[in-house]
């Protein structure tokens, strides 16, 4: 392979900066390196180390697929297929929501509530999407066990990928149905985690592109009010976790008080609302307490 005589890695990003900006994305220098690092198959901080390296053609030709594939909003994380969550690299693709910042909120809560990070935890996460969460907890508790549920055996899919990748499939087991149906009447947990859809069927035309666009629907689309699968969720905690059991279950920024609402018409005492580091409502926490 020649190397292009006008491009190199500097020049290259010089390009590719303001023209991935023109078309609307914010954090165009970010996605660039992050593009250029996939086109080369190098770490990003080689590309600082050896800022006038010149790329053959084949690396242009791919890194220009890649910068095109951006520009039409395609996510990074598909892209690159790759997404960090909980300090921890698992795959990302379409099949399943790309795993979010501010879902880490779900695990910390986990992780402040059970100090033992060798207690024998069971844990349910319905919706269970790429795995990532469970595989987090799993990873910071590796005594505790994980079942997963979903609709869509190709997010399943993603999960068993995820949990191979960060070596927890042994203690995860992985269900295709709806939230907990697909589980024996007698299965109780200590843990319950969900970040369900949550998202009014009617906003969803007004999200992101890379979210309205590629995202699953189906992982996104809460009903009419948004809380379609979200109300289901404090009776599923009722039934199936243990006395002390704690649920953590995602929310939008304006569910807040109705799921607080619905926690304690099932019966739950201790229901409190979870904000993010944007003092936005993002969770809602509760104990199992059976007399």
């Amino acid at each position: 392979m020649t190397a292009s005589p006008l491009w190199t890695i500097r020049t290259l990003l010089g390009w590719s900066t303001p023209w991935l900006a023109q078309r609307g994305i914010s954090s165009s220098r970010l996605d660039s390196e992050l593009l250029l690092a996939k086109a080369l198959q190098c770490r990003r901080i080689d590309l600082f180390l050896d800022p006038h390296r010149f790329l053959t053609a084949a690396e242009l030709a791919e890194f220009k697929v890649l910068v095109k594939r951006r520009a039409a909003r395609e996510p990074l994380a598909h892209i690159v297929g790759l997404r960090e969550f909980w300090s921890i690299e698992f795959f990302a693709s379409a099949e399943a929501l790309i795993p979010r910042p501010e879902t880490e909120l779900l695990v910390e809560t986990i992780v402040a509530h059970y100090s033992d990070h060798q207690a024998p935890l069971e844990i349910l996460e319905p919706c269970v999407g790429s795995g990532a969460v469970l595989c987090a907890l799993l990873t910071e508790y590796p005594q505790a066990r994980g079942v997963g549920t979903d609709l869509s055996w190709q997010a399943l899919e993603l999960a068993r990928r995820n949990a191979e990748k960060v070596a927890c499939q042994d203690r995860m087991v992985l269900m295709q149905g709806d939230l907990d149906a697909p589980l024996p009447a007698s299965a109780l947990f200590d843990v319950i985690i969900a970040n369900p859809p949550y998202i009014v069927s009617e906003d969803l035309a007004g999200l992101q592109p890379e979210v309205r666009d590629w995202e699953p629907h189906l992982a996104l689309d809460g009903g009419v009010d948004g809380l379609q699968i979200v109300s289901r969720i404090p009776a599923i905690a009722k039934a199936r976790l243990q006395s002390g059991g704690l649920v953590v279950t995602e929310i939008a920024h304006d569910q807040g008080q109705a799921v607080l609402a619905l926690f304690q018409q099932a019966g739950f005492s201790q229901v409190e609302i979870l904000n993010d580091y944007t003092r936005t409502n993002r969770a809602v926490k509760a104990v199992r307490i059976i007399h």
